[in-house]
């Protein structure tokens, strides 16, 4: 690890083992040059956006600095900012309204999901009210079974307690819990990542993105967790969005409402990139724009066209008064990490999917 950050981490005797990565916050004391100000010194906080060939770090301002190896003469990892828990449980809840399968309801304050047996997000129960706990999971089970389906719960940081997992009143047996990838939800300002896609993919010369209001058998057949099933199987999950109720007796729960769309970027008349948006308003108020499925034929990967579509999602949701983009990526997912990093989206808080198995 020392040598992927080329030493960089050992500038500062406070890093203690931390090593720089991409997606880090990060504070750089950099020498100036002669001229440049009366001091010898500037610091510069931001998160790494690269390390090849050399430092890149963006300020909260979205400016990034190009810092050679010569002009560092401290670099510190920072601790990320602390988030709160209603903000962590404000994003939870937008996501389960931007992927909340066919079938959802609300269960001591879990917002469960059905019909969705092909993506990492379906048939999952995520906990999106301040009630929510791992302690009293017997309602959560019953909805499931009800359905011929396993206890498959989302492990929020910050949110509920895995380690105490109860159900009829007595602890989980950790062997019946099997855990899958570790996932990082990255959120972003709208403007801000739309004006990194303006500098780098000037608007008179960027592919042309169509939006379309369903996904063609073509867009499926390129989304690599689809491309091998039945457009009608996956098809209800990928057209699925919900709401808040704001009137009647249901007024506060989760119901119909939100807004969906499919960018298709075409190359050479072949299908080159697509991605899915969907835009949700929680119970904060707040209109976010969540991203997913982003996806680059092999042919054309190395052209920012990922960026492209992402930059097009977030401009239709901007347009619906999202403010604010957000997504998955996997913690284990580098590339990935720092293809959002340099678009500005940055780990506002992990999570990880549980299953409870007999």
């Amino acid at each position: 690890m020392a040598e992927q950050d080329r030493g960089l981490s050992g500038r500062s005797r406070w890093n203690a083992g931390r090593h720089v990565a991409v997606g880090e916050r990060v504070v750089v004391r950099r020498h100036l040059a002669p001229g440049e100000a009366s001091h010898l010194y500037t610091d510069v906080i931001g998160h790494v956006v690269a390390l090849e060939p050399e430092l890149v770090v963006r300020r909260e301002s979205g400016e990034e600095l190009r810092i050679p190896d010569a002009d560092v003469a401290v670099l510190k990892v920072l601790p990320p900012r602390p988030v709160r828990a209603r903000d962590v449980r404000a994003h939870e809840y937008a996501g389960a309204l931007a992927w909340p399968c066919p079938e959802f309801e609300l269960v001591d304050g879990w917002f469960c999901r059905a019909g969705d047996d092909w993506s990492y997000r379906g048939n999952s129960a995520v906990p999106v009210l301040p009630w929510a706990s791992c302690e009293d999971l017997d309602g959560v089970r019953d909805w499931y079974a009800a359905r011929g389906l396993p206890l498959r719960l989302v492990d929020v940081e910050r949110l509920v307690t895995a380690e105490r997992m109860a159900l009829d009143g007595a602890p989980v047996d950790p062997a019946r819990i099997h855990a899958d990838r570790d996932l990082f939800l990255c959120t972003a300002d709208s403007e801000a990542l739309l004006a990194v896609v303006d500098a780098a993919f000037p608007a008179d010369t960027r592919p042309a993105v169509t939006l379309a209001d369903r996904p063609d058998d073509d867009w499926l057949a390129l989304y690599h967790a689809t491309a091998d099933l039945d457009p009608e199987r996956v098809r209800p999950a990928m057209l699925a969005t919900a709401g808040i109720l704001t009137d009647g007796p249901d007024s506060g729960d989760p119901g119909p409402g939100g807004h969906v769309v499919f960018a298709r970027l075409e190359s050479g008349g072949e299908l080159a990139a697509i991605a899915r948006g969907a835009v949700t308003v929680g119970p904060d108020g707040q209109a976010r724009v969540a991203v997913s499925c982003v996806q680059t034929a092999d042919a054309h990967r190395r052209r920012g066209l990922a960026e492209v579509v992402t930059g097009a999602l977030v401009d239709w949701g901007l347009g619906l008064g999202a403010r604010e983009c957000h997504l998955h990526v996997f913690a284990d997912n580098t590339a990935g990490r720092g293809l959002w990093a340099k678009l500005g989206l940055e780990p506002h808080h992990s999570l990880r999917h549980l299953v409870v198995v007999d």
